[in-house]
């Protein structure tokens, strides 16, 4: 088929389709009558030559051709709606655009709230979405910061690619009340205990594990968790210890048992930044964005000096 007669009004059925596997949830997601979606259904399995679902037992599934579309469809939507969005100028109190930033847990949690009523105010249709800044965007940076406006990660992580600094803070040690260790602990006790860190081997390492490899020291990891904000709780009750930013081992000081000091070795600081993608540098609505963002961040900054 000849790329002028694809009809793009298809995409959004498409996607529908693949995710629901059912015509009858996919028009009711999208609003639109039953007939109607079969006959979308009709035109994609002509357009791709493929039946795209199969019935099987009673049950929809996806054919192979069906799998890999459902895989890039998603950030191909994203790209879609980014091209329609992008204008010359941008008007912040009549846009309804969605900007996506990703970050790990305790950032959003940090800058989120924040940055969502700064927006509201200038922009109350704006809608704003957090995704996990997960492994793969990393890995994959930069082509996977297409998929996103944004994303919020140490400088370490990310480099080379347009970004814009938030602020600097250190690591500090998280240890249990009753695991006898505290700020007078030498290095050599700390090593001599178990250790919780927030990525795995397939992974890569966090920033502090890879400081202290540099430095010819390595740690024996009894847990990886998910997120840094479960970190505290594989601590709790044992001898293990654990590095945090600072801003999040502030708040357990003297909480459930637990106590933050600073390391006994100096490490690098964390250079927070947000990153994004070098074709977002002249939209104007992300500049906007940026904008904003840096205000937020700038407040944040002041409260915590």
């Amino acid at each position: 088929m000849l790329i002028s007669s694809v009809d793009y009004n298809l995409l959004r059925p498409l996607l529908a389709l693949l995710e629901e596997r059912s015509v009858t949830r996919a028009a009711a997601r999208l609003g639109v009558a039953q007939p109607t979606m079969s006959i979308a259904l009709r035109r994609l399995r002509a357009h791709f030559g493929d039946p795209l679902l199969e019935r099987k037992s009673n049950v929809s599934e996806l054919t192979p051709l069906a799998t890999h579309l459902l895989e890039v469809l998603p950030e191909l939507m994203r790209e879609v709606e980014r091209v329609f969005h992008l204008q010359a100028g941008f008007v912040p109190a009549t846009s309804t655009r969605v900007f996506s930033v990703a970050g790990v847990d305790h950032m959003i949690e940090r800058v989120g709230p924040p940055l969502s009523r700064a927006i509201a105010a200038e922009a109350p249709s704006i809608r704003l979405e957090f995704p996990a800044a997960d492994a793969r965007l990393v890995n994959n940076a930069p082509a996977s910061l297409r998929s996103v406006d944004g994303a919020i990660l140490p400088h370490g992580y990310l480099a080379q690619q347009p970004h814009l600094d938030l602020w600097t803070e250190s690591w500090m040690c998280v240890v249990d009340a009753s695991s006898g260790l505290d700020a007078g602990s030498a290095w050599e006790e700390l090593l001599a205990r178990p250790w919780v860190h927030t990525l795995g081997p397939k992974d890569g390492m966090s920033l502090a594990r890879q400081q202290l490899r540099v430095r010819g020291i390595d740690v024996r990891v009894a847990v990886v968790a998910p997120f840094f904000k479960v970190v505290p709780s594989f601590v709790r009750g044992t001898n293990r210890v654990a590095l945090l930013p600072a801003s999040l081992a502030a708040g357990l000081a003297g909480v459930n048992d637990l106590l933050a000091f600073a390391p006994p070795v100096a490490l690098d600081p964390i250079r927070d930044a947000f990153w994004w993608h070098p074709d977002r540098d002249d939209d104007a609505g992300h500049r906007w964005f940026r904008s904003v963002l840096s205000e937020v961040a700038n407040d944040i900054a002041d409260r915590n000096q």
